[in-house]
Protein backbone atom coordinates (compact mmCIF):
# COMPACT_ATOMS: atom_id res chain seq x y z
CA UNK A 1 0.00 0.00 0.00
CA UNK A 2 1.43 3.51 -0.84
CA UNK A 3 1.04 5.71 2.05
CA UNK A 4 1.08 9.39 1.92
CA UNK A 5 2.40 10.75 5.54
CA UNK A 6 2.91 14.22 6.97
CA UNK A 7 3.58 15.80 10.33
CA UNK A 8 2.65 19.43 11.26
CA UNK A 9 3.19 19.63 14.83
CA UNK A 10 6.09 21.84 14.44
CA UNK A 11 7.44 24.81 12.59
CA UNK A 12 8.82 21.89 10.70
CA UNK A 13 6.69 20.25 7.68
CA UNK A 14 7.52 16.45 7.24
CA UNK A 15 5.94 14.72 4.45
CA UNK A 16 7.14 11.35 2.94
CA UNK A 17 5.65 8.95 0.60
CA UNK A 18 5.76 5.36 2.41
CA UNK A 19 5.19 1.73 0.95
CA UNK A 20 3.68 -0.35 3.53
CA UNK A 21 2.97 -4.33 4.34
CA UNK A 22 1.54 -6.18 7.24
CA UNK A 23 3.65 -7.34 9.30
CA UNK A 24 6.68 -5.91 7.28
CA UNK A 25 9.38 -2.97 7.75
CA UNK A 26 8.25 -0.14 5.87
CA UNK A 27 9.90 1.39 2.78
CA UNK A 28 10.14 4.82 2.48
CA UNK A 29 10.38 6.47 -0.91
CA UNK A 30 10.98 9.86 -0.50
CA UNK A 31 10.56 12.55 1.84
CA UNK A 32 10.96 16.29 2.21
CA UNK A 33 11.27 17.94 5.28
CA UNK A 34 10.67 22.05 5.39
CA UNK A 35 11.79 24.03 8.15
CA UNK A 36 9.29 26.85 8.15
CA UNK A 37 10.98 30.36 7.23
CA UNK A 38 14.17 28.32 5.59
CA UNK A 39 15.23 29.16 1.87
CA UNK A 40 14.25 25.46 0.47
CA UNK A 41 13.36 21.98 1.38
CA UNK A 42 16.34 20.53 3.55
CA UNK A 43 17.73 17.03 3.04
CA UNK A 44 16.86 13.96 4.99
CA UNK A 45 19.57 11.70 4.61
CA UNK A 46 16.94 9.72 1.87
CA UNK A 47 16.47 10.34 -2.02
CA UNK A 48 13.87 13.73 -1.66
CA UNK A 49 11.62 15.53 -4.47
CA UNK A 50 13.41 18.78 -6.29
CA UNK A 51 12.75 21.59 -3.50
CA UNK A 52 11.32 24.43 -5.27
CA UNK A 53 11.78 27.90 -3.28
CA UNK A 54 10.18 28.53 -0.25
CA UNK A 55 8.95 31.81 1.10
CA UNK A 56 10.93 33.40 3.67
CA UNK A 57 7.54 32.81 5.70
CA UNK A 58 5.99 29.70 4.59
CA UNK A 59 2.97 28.14 6.76
CA UNK A 60 2.33 25.04 6.55
CA UNK A 61 -0.91 25.85 4.61
CA UNK A 62 0.70 27.60 2.18
CA UNK A 63 2.75 24.33 1.65
CA UNK A 64 0.17 21.52 1.81
CA UNK A 65 -0.50 19.60 -0.78
CA UNK A 66 1.88 21.34 -2.81
CA UNK A 67 4.58 19.55 -1.16
CA UNK A 68 2.65 16.10 -1.90
CA UNK A 69 2.62 17.03 -5.17
CA UNK A 70 6.09 17.46 -5.23
CA UNK A 71 6.89 14.14 -3.80
CA UNK A 72 4.14 12.16 -6.28
CA UNK A 73 5.56 14.19 -9.28
CA UNK A 74 9.27 13.13 -8.44
CA UNK A 75 7.95 9.50 -8.62
CA UNK A 76 5.93 9.69 -11.47
CA UNK A 77 3.04 9.50 -9.23
CA UNK A 78 -0.48 11.33 -8.74
CA UNK A 79 -2.84 12.12 -6.09
CA UNK A 80 -5.39 8.90 -7.01
CA UNK A 81 -2.69 6.48 -6.86
CA UNK A 82 -2.37 6.95 -3.05
CA UNK A 83 -3.60 4.30 -1.19
CA UNK A 84 -3.61 5.88 2.36
CA UNK A 85 -2.62 8.19 4.19
CA UNK A 86 -0.94 8.80 7.82
CA UNK A 87 -0.97 12.07 9.84
CA UNK A 88 0.50 13.09 13.14
CA UNK A 89 -1.81 14.39 15.68
CA UNK A 90 0.35 16.10 18.05
CA UNK A 91 0.65 17.60 20.51
CA UNK A 92 2.03 20.16 19.03
CA UNK A 93 0.91 23.39 17.50
CA UNK A 94 -2.85 23.73 17.40
CA UNK A 95 -2.63 25.93 14.04
CA UNK A 96 -0.63 23.28 12.41
CA UNK A 97 -2.36 20.20 13.50
CA UNK A 98 -5.54 21.59 12.11
CA UNK A 99 -4.24 22.21 8.57
CA UNK A 100 -2.41 19.05 8.30
CA UNK A 101 -5.02 16.80 9.86
CA UNK A 102 -7.67 18.98 7.74
CA UNK A 103 -5.53 18.48 4.20
CA UNK A 104 -4.94 14.88 5.09
CA UNK A 105 -8.35 14.14 6.11
CA UNK A 106 -9.73 16.51 2.86
CA UNK A 107 -7.31 14.05 0.30
CA UNK A 108 -8.88 10.84 1.88
CA UNK A 109 -12.22 11.88 1.85
CA UNK A 110 -12.24 12.87 -1.88
CA UNK A 111 -10.69 9.81 -2.84
CA UNK A 112 -12.12 7.27 -0.70
CA UNK A 113 -9.09 6.25 0.93
CA UNK A 114 -8.24 5.08 4.63
CA UNK A 115 -6.42 7.21 7.08
CA UNK A 116 -5.04 6.78 10.33
CA UNK A 117 -2.78 9.11 12.79
CA UNK A 118 -0.49 8.54 15.40
CA UNK A 119 1.10 10.41 18.16
CA UNK A 120 3.66 12.98 16.69
CA UNK A 121 6.24 12.46 19.99
CA UNK A 122 5.60 8.31 19.39
CA UNK A 123 7.01 9.36 15.85
CA UNK A 124 10.02 10.70 17.41
CA UNK A 125 10.43 8.30 19.76
CA UNK A 126 10.06 5.40 17.05
CA UNK A 127 12.38 7.41 14.63
CA UNK A 128 15.26 7.51 17.22
CA UNK A 129 14.94 3.94 18.77
CA UNK A 130 17.85 2.83 16.71
CA UNK A 131 20.42 5.44 18.74
CA UNK A 132 19.08 4.11 22.19
CA UNK A 133 20.22 0.92 23.79
CA UNK A 134 17.72 -1.69 24.26
CA UNK A 135 15.64 -1.18 27.06
CA UNK A 136 16.24 2.83 27.14
CA UNK A 137 13.28 5.62 28.21
CA UNK A 138 12.94 7.65 25.75
CA UNK A 139 11.64 11.10 26.53
CA UNK A 140 11.10 13.07 23.20
CA UNK A 141 10.47 16.85 23.96
CA UNK A 142 9.17 19.50 21.87
CA UNK A 143 8.33 22.96 23.20
CA UNK A 144 4.71 24.02 24.06
CA UNK A 145 5.16 27.46 24.40
CA UNK A 146 4.17 29.44 27.43
CA UNK A 147 6.78 27.73 29.90
CA UNK A 148 6.44 24.31 28.99
CA UNK A 149 7.34 21.23 27.23
CA UNK A 150 4.93 18.58 25.36
CA UNK A 151 7.30 15.58 26.70
CA UNK A 152 6.11 11.51 25.41
CA UNK A 153 7.77 8.18 27.39
CA UNK A 154 8.44 5.81 25.71
CA UNK A 155 10.86 2.21 25.86
CA UNK A 156 12.73 1.15 23.08
CA UNK A 157 11.65 -2.99 21.97
CA UNK A 158 12.93 -5.09 19.54
CA UNK A 159 13.47 -2.35 17.52
CA UNK A 160 10.25 -0.70 18.09
CA UNK A 161 8.50 1.45 21.25
CA UNK A 162 6.21 0.61 23.84
CA UNK A 163 4.08 3.49 25.32
CA UNK A 164 4.66 3.96 29.11
CA UNK A 165 2.62 6.73 30.17
CA UNK A 166 0.25 9.26 28.04
CA UNK A 167 1.71 12.54 26.49
CA UNK A 168 2.12 15.62 28.88
CA UNK A 169 2.56 19.41 28.73
CA UNK A 170 4.95 20.04 31.71
CA UNK A 171 6.92 22.29 33.08
CA UNK A 172 10.85 22.24 32.36
CA UNK A 173 11.71 21.71 36.06
CA UNK A 174 8.36 19.44 36.61
CA UNK A 175 9.91 17.19 33.61
CA UNK A 176 13.42 17.14 35.08
CA UNK A 177 11.92 16.09 38.52
CA UNK A 178 10.46 13.21 36.76
CA UNK A 179 12.87 12.26 34.84
CA UNK A 180 14.90 12.08 37.89
CA UNK A 181 12.02 10.23 39.59
CA UNK A 182 12.39 7.67 36.75
CA UNK A 183 16.12 7.06 37.18
CA UNK A 184 15.94 6.09 40.58
CA UNK A 185 13.59 3.87 40.14
CA UNK A 186 15.85 2.08 38.01
CA UNK A 187 14.99 3.04 34.32
CA UNK A 188 17.82 4.18 31.90
CA UNK A 189 15.95 7.75 30.61
CA UNK A 190 17.15 9.87 27.96
CA UNK A 191 15.71 13.14 26.45
CA UNK A 192 16.14 14.49 23.14
CA UNK A 193 13.99 16.83 20.53
CA UNK A 194 13.44 21.00 19.99
CA UNK A 195 11.90 20.67 23.64
CA UNK A 196 15.34 20.07 24.74
CA UNK A 197 17.12 23.05 23.42
CA UNK A 198 13.76 25.52 24.07
CA UNK A 199 14.35 25.01 27.84
CA UNK A 200 18.07 24.43 27.97
CA UNK A 201 19.04 25.72 31.48
CA UNK A 202 15.92 24.01 33.03
CA UNK A 203 16.90 20.55 31.59
CA UNK A 204 20.62 20.37 32.06
CA UNK A 205 20.65 17.37 34.09
CA UNK A 206 18.36 14.94 32.30
CA UNK A 207 20.47 12.79 30.36
CA UNK A 208 20.43 13.35 26.85
CA UNK A 209 20.38 10.97 23.77
CA UNK A 210 22.76 11.49 20.84
CA UNK A 211 20.04 11.75 17.90
CA UNK A 212 19.23 13.98 14.66
CA UNK A 213 15.92 13.59 15.51
CA UNK A 214 14.48 16.82 16.80
CA UNK A 215 10.93 17.13 15.43
CA UNK A 216 8.51 14.19 14.22
CA UNK A 217 9.42 12.72 10.68
CA UNK A 218 6.37 11.41 8.41
CA UNK A 219 7.55 8.45 7.62
CA UNK A 220 7.96 7.20 11.17
CA UNK A 221 4.28 8.41 11.75
CA UNK A 222 3.59 6.01 8.80
CA UNK A 223 5.63 2.97 10.37
CA UNK A 224 3.32 3.13 13.83
CA UNK A 225 0.22 3.40 11.65
CA UNK A 226 1.26 0.91 8.84
CA UNK A 227 -0.38 -2.24 9.90
CA UNK A 228 -3.56 -0.23 10.51
CA UNK A 229 -3.54 0.69 7.15
CA UNK A 230 -2.89 -2.12 5.23
CA UNK A 231 -5.56 -4.19 6.41
CA UNK A 232 -8.08 -1.00 6.11
CA UNK A 233 -10.28 0.37 3.97
CA UNK A 234 -12.19 3.89 3.33
CA UNK A 235 -14.02 4.48 6.36
CA UNK A 236 -16.38 7.75 6.60
CA UNK A 237 -16.90 7.16 10.34
CA UNK A 238 -13.35 7.25 11.24
CA UNK A 239 -11.98 9.64 9.32
CA UNK A 240 -14.33 12.59 11.13
CA UNK A 241 -13.86 11.16 14.30
CA UNK A 242 -9.87 11.69 13.75
CA UNK A 243 -8.68 14.42 15.92
CA UNK A 244 -5.60 16.22 17.18
CA UNK A 245 -4.62 15.03 20.62
CA UNK A 246 -3.82 18.64 21.75
CA UNK A 247 -2.95 17.33 25.46
CA UNK A 248 -3.95 20.84 27.09
CA UNK A 249 -6.53 23.29 26.18
CA UNK A 250 -6.24 26.23 23.79
CA UNK A 251 -6.08 29.50 24.83
CA UNK A 252 -10.05 29.79 23.91
CA UNK A 253 -11.25 27.11 25.61
CA UNK A 254 -9.10 28.38 28.96
CA UNK A 255 -10.84 31.76 28.39
CA UNK A 256 -14.01 30.80 27.76
CA UNK A 257 -14.44 27.19 29.40
CA UNK A 258 -19.04 27.63 28.97
CA UNK A 259 -18.35 28.64 25.40
CA UNK A 260 -19.85 31.76 23.39
CA UNK A 261 -23.35 32.70 22.21
CA UNK A 262 -26.31 32.41 23.66
CA UNK A 263 -27.16 30.99 27.36
CA UNK A 264 -22.90 30.90 27.42
CA UNK A 265 -21.59 31.78 30.85
CA UNK A 266 -19.12 34.77 30.68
Amino acid sequence: MLVAAVDTATLTLSCALVDVVAGAPPKVRCERTEHLGADKGSKAGRREAPAPGVAARSTHSARLPQALVDLLTAEGLEIPQLEGYAVGLGPGSFTGLRIGLATWKGLAYANRRPIAGASSLAAMALAAAGDAEQGALLVPLLDARKGEVYAGFYRTREGGIVELADDAALHPRALAERVAELAAGGERPFAFGQGLAAYAADLAAVPRLETAIAAPPAAAVAALVGDQLASASYDAQALFALEPRYVRASEAELKFPKGLGPGAER
